[in-house]
């Protein structure tokens, strides 16, 4: 046959030499059907050779390629990615039978490591074949198997005669051969054949795989068929600790058969019997997943070891688990025992943990080790028991049966929230709340799991008529444990039950160590019996709050005989007649004939407003009849208004001190302007006196020189008189 292939016209390579090939190509393909040395030029070409036969070229045609083929390798290369897009990587030859292919190519059905490849991870190239690739990836080291499809023909395309190999090379060097020579199997046309698989390389990096079939069996470059595809290799993902999984679950072949850890086991703590047995008593289910998010199946080790406390360890990869993998006579080995060491784990696989007939907890430590490097990954424990040796009342909630008949708590293995919230008392159909926890303990007082949950004798079948107890599962916050030991159990009252009635039941186990029928392990609890609501009161821890404070609200609640109502009887809600703080009780249900609000976590706070306030509920008031009942509290002034009010004080005694101090120091201002007036009164008086005093002097000093003169006259006229005398 003759190939009719053409390039098209629009296609344009840019670049020196690769301009000068598409116009040789374009040349010669509008020359018609190729001579047998242009096929031979071209297959040539694709494999990077120089041409055999340059017969129907043009001169400038074979110039331009010989200089192509003396350039860099890099350029060369160039015009095989060209050829590939064009021609789809196959190779052309002519055929002696009508059925036979006329070419093959890779499909994208090719699997890494036993998957097919994703979307992502090929180039598809349909140019003949709609499942035709040129290029995918895989991860460094994992298994290949190649998808061959054949190309043209009718029938078996390529049929059981025919044979294919692979060698694989870089753009530099030869890798080698990769498959030596696969035997074909009958494919026709667009179907597929799984060649045999090989192992990517190590090192990431491209690569370019060249396949050979040989139709007849025999390979002939004249009659082979060829393609080439580019298979780039990426470094492999690592073990990511935070997408794989370590889940366990308890239990054997009664329990876990056929199952798988899950998140919701794994938040149970697993137990078991310490007795050595067949029957597992928990496994860890391991998932392996890399950092894409993508399951390893291969590339992983785990390390598996009892740390701490007893028992022993099995790992197989099974992806369920068997319920009975343990041995009561076990023989440590490579996947047996306390630890085990590098078992290449698949991307599910199993550890199992057994009993060697001692009690204890036991911390199981995992690890993972890939690509050199080890992972502490996750950490289990498992509680082992021994036989039972005591049962008590480990928690005690309702004590108080309804008269007339009815059941008083609940013994399910799960409790809600739901049945723990809203429904905490008895007298009600959703509540989940035992109202006794009985707790089954081994010698060492470890809690236990006994063969049967306890049964309940009552002292007085007329009182109560019967009781039931449950081993709780722990799968939920409310559980009364962790799903071993603990019983929650109820009782029933008869139907000739009145208040003030009272009975004991004894809870009770056989005795495993004892004779059985004979021998039993108890333990008691005493009930007694209400009635209906009768009389109801309210009240408030204090009568009076600072405004905000914290309050208790208490309702209680009697039955006609004066005894406390049966557990889980309905109490009304209480409204207040003032904005308060928190929230206003509601509805509930009383136990011992009480329903207090909570004094370590208040929910209800006082008015902010002073004065008197009101709480209010709608009851019973000594009849059946529901009444206002009413009680009251005052809130006196807050720590801020005191603090007001006493800076407020403080400021009035400060303006009256001021005030006296201004007073005493008028007063004293007036008795200075009256000492002022006295001291100038007494200047005035004294300037007076001084002026008086200068007066009577200068007076006094006229008056002595007057009489001085008279008495010098006087003297004169004696002397005279004398001298007249002579006397």
């Amino acid at each position: 046959m003759n190939s009719l292939f053409k390039f098209p016209r629009r296609v344009r390579i840019h670049g020196g030499e690769c301009g000068a090939v598409a116009r040789a190509l374009h040349h010669e393909a509008q020359k018609g059907a190729l001579t047998q040395n242009e096929q031979s030029l071209i297959s040539d070409e694709f494999v990077l050779k120089r041409p055999a036969d340059l017969e129907k070229s043009s001169i400038s045609t074979f110039l331009e390629r010989k200089q192509m083929s003396t350039k860099t390798s890099i350029k060369r290369l160039a015009l095989v990615a060209v050829s590939a897009l064009g021609f789809g990587l196959l190779s052309v030859v002519p055929s002696n039978a009508a059925d036979d292919a006329t070419a093959i190519a890779i499909a994208n059905t090719t699997t890494d490591d036993g998957t097919a490849l994703a979307s992502s991870k090929y180039t598809s190239n349909p140019v003949r074949d709609a499942l035709q690739i040129s290029a995918f990836s895989v991860v460094a080291g994992s298994a290949v198997i190649l998808h061959l499809t054949a190309v043209g023909g009718t029938g078996n395309a390529i049929s059981t005669t025919g044979r294919t190999k692979a060698t694989m090379r870089t753009a530099t060097s030869s890798y080698g051969t990769i498959i030596a020579s696969h035997a074909n199997a009958d494919t026709t046309a667009g179907a597929e054949d799984p060649l045999t698989s090989f192992d990517a390389p190590t090192v990431p990096g491209a690569y370019i795989i060249d396949v050979t079939t040989a139709l007849s069996g025999t390979y002939a470059a004249a009659t082979d068929l060829t393609t080439s595809v580019t298979m780039t290799v990426t470094a492999p993902t690592g073990f990511s600790p935070t997408l794989s999984t370590a889940h366990i679950i308890a239990g054997g072949a009664t329990g876990a058969e056929g199952l798988a850890g899950d998140a919701d086991t794994d938040a149970v703590t697993a137990s078991g019997s310490g007795t050595a047995a067949a029957l597992n008593r928990a496994a860890i289910t391991v998932t392996f997943k890399n950092t894409s998010a993508e399951a390893m199946a291969t590339g992983n080790t785990l390390t598996a070891q009892i740390t701490s406390g007893p028992g022993y360890l099995i790992v197989n990869t099974d992806d369920a688990i068997d319920g009975d993998e343990c041995s009561a006579t076990p023989t440590y080995g490579a996947a047996t025992g306390r630890a085990i060491s590098a078992f290449a784990v698949d991307a599910v696989s199993t550890v199992y943990v057994c009993a060697d007939g001692t009690a204890g907890v036991a911390t199981i430590v995992l690890s993972v080790t890939n690509n050199l490097v080890t992972t502490t990954w996750a950490t289990k424990s498992v509680t082992f028991f021994g036989a039972v040796r005591t049962l008590s009342v480990a928690t005690t909630n309702f004590t108080i049966g309804a008269a007339g008949g009815d059941t008083t708590g609940a013994a399910d293995a799960s409790r809600d929230a739901t049945g723990e919230v809203t429904k905490a008392g008895a007298l009600t159909a959703d509540t989940s709340t035992p109202a006794f926890i009985i707790a089954a303990k081994d010698s060492a007082g470890q809690l236990a799991t006994a063969a049967a949950a306890p049964t309940v004798i009552t002292s007085d079948p007329t009182v109560v008529s019967s009781g039931t107890c449950v081993l709780d599962d722990g799968a939920t916050v409310y559980s009364s444990g962790e799903g071993f030991g603990l019983y929650n159990c109820s009782f029933t009252t008869a139907a000739t039950a009145v208040s003030g009635q009272s009975a004991t039941l004894t809870f009770r186990i056989a005795d495993p160590l004892g004779t059985a029928g004979i021998d039993f392990l108890t333990t008691t609890a005493t009930v007694t019996v209400g009635g209906a609501r009768f009389t109801e009161t309210l009240s408030l821890d204090k009568s009076s709050y600072v405004a905000g404070e914290a309050m208790v609200v208490t309702r209680t609640a009697k039955d006609s005989a004066g005894n406390p109502v049966a557990d889980g009887s309905s109490a009304p809600v209480v409204v207040f007649n003032k904005a308060i703080g928190g929230t206003a009780p509601g509805a509930g249900f009383y136990k011992n004939g009480t329903l207090v609000t909570s004094t370590t976590r208040p929910a209800v706070f006082a008015p902010t407003a002073s004065g008197v306030f009101e709480a209010r509920m709608d009851g019973r008031n000594g009849s059946t009849a529901t009444v206002a009942i009413t009680t009251t509290a005052t809130v006196g002034e807050s720590s801020t208004e005191a603090a007001a009010n006493a800076a407020s004080d403080a400021a009035s005694e400060a303006i009256d001190a001021a005030n006296a101090a201004t007073d005493a120091a008028n007063l004293a201002a007036e008795a200075a302007d009256a000492a002022t007036v006295a001291a100038e009164e007494a200047r005035d008086a004294a300037d007076a006196a001084t002026a008086a005093v200068e007066a009577l002097a200068t007076e006094v000093a006229t008056l002595m020189a007057a009489l001085k003169a008279q008495i010098t006259t006087l003297a004169n006229v004696v002397a005279k008189i004398a001298k007249r005398t002579k006397s």
